[in-house]
């Protein structure tokens, strides 16, 4: 299991900024939240990541999996209107293309959020045709999605481990996989062991501390969830993946490396223990 830092928290940050926090704490994995400041698609593209690959060569870092902001820009696969459907579908696959300039063949996905003037299941095809179209591009080019559930605070489509069978099903491409958010897993009521007896593959983890019942993004034992147990089913089941910590929220944005530090640190004195 490689642990994973996400510059997400460093939103308010340089991109230099987070990189540098994740060389002094040992880490050498990231997954690539692409949104300002840091990377956005539609701004200076090709500057901004031939610059990004330089920046992780030097330090020898590893992007494993990029994630596009989909929650808060307007783009969104499950909308009602084709029109902006299918510049959500286009954000996609350029996002897709430039998570393989930056050499990782894994991009996060979710199922956006369907219009409430229509029925869940007019919404639901809109998402699955366009991860569809998504997948075919993936299936191509040798890039996994790794499918991810959102809360019900965020979404009222995919939120558990059979939303995303029913998804798999739909779509039926092999580009298609599962992946757990330890917030909505939680939220949903479900446990790491429910996605592992039911997913033929789990491609990717978030790993986050939660309140039991909101979709708060919380450093390690800043909230109530038993993450220590979520890490030893997952050592127990094998996973080989990459275990990202995807702390977020105002009370972090100012200090993110202490977040981070304080998080890994517990990680690795569960670790110490365990062997």
């Amino acid at each position: 299991m490689n642990l994973a830092g996400m510059n997400i928290t460093y939103k308010h940050f340089p991109f230099e900024h987070f990189l540098d926090s994740m060389s002094e704490l040992g880490i050498r994995h990231i997954e690539l939240w692409a949104g300002e400041p840091h990377l956005y698609v539609y701004r200076n593209v090709l500057g901004n990541l031939r610059q990004i690959k330089r920046q992780l060569k030097s330090r020898d870092m590893q992007v494993v999996c990029y994630t596009p902001e989909q929650c808060v820009y307007p783009f969104n696969i499950a909308a009602s209107d084709a029109h902006l459907r299918q510049k959500s579908v286009d954000y996609f696959i350029d996002n897709l293309y430039a998570a393989l300039e930056l050499g990782t063949d894994m991009m996060l996905m979710t199922s956006g959020i369907g219009d409430f003037s229509v029925s869940r299941e007019e919404s639901w095809k809109y998402a699955t045709d366009s991860i569809y179209q998504i997948s075919r591009v993936a299936e191509k080019e040798g890039v996994t999605l790794a499918l991810e559930p959102l809360t019900r605070f965020e979404s009222n489509l995919l939120i558990d481990v059979e939303g995303i069978l029913r998804v798999m099903g739909d779509v039926n491409s092999p580009s298609l996989k599962g992946m757990i958010d330890t917030v909505a897993m939680q939220l949903a009521g479900e446990t790491p062991e429910d996605y592992f007896t039911k997913l033929p593959e789990l491609c990717h983890f978030h790993l986050i501390d939660g309140d039991g019942s909101s979709d708060a993004h919380l450093a390690l034992d800043d909230g109530v969830l038993n993450w220590r147990e979520y890490i030893t089913t997952l050592q127990s089941r094998g996973y080989k993946g990459a275990c990202t910590l995807e702390i977020m929220g105002s009370g972090y944005y100012q200090s993110p490396h202490e977040a981070l530090k304080k998080s890994i640190g517990k990680i690795r004195d569960l670790e110490d223990y365990s062997s």
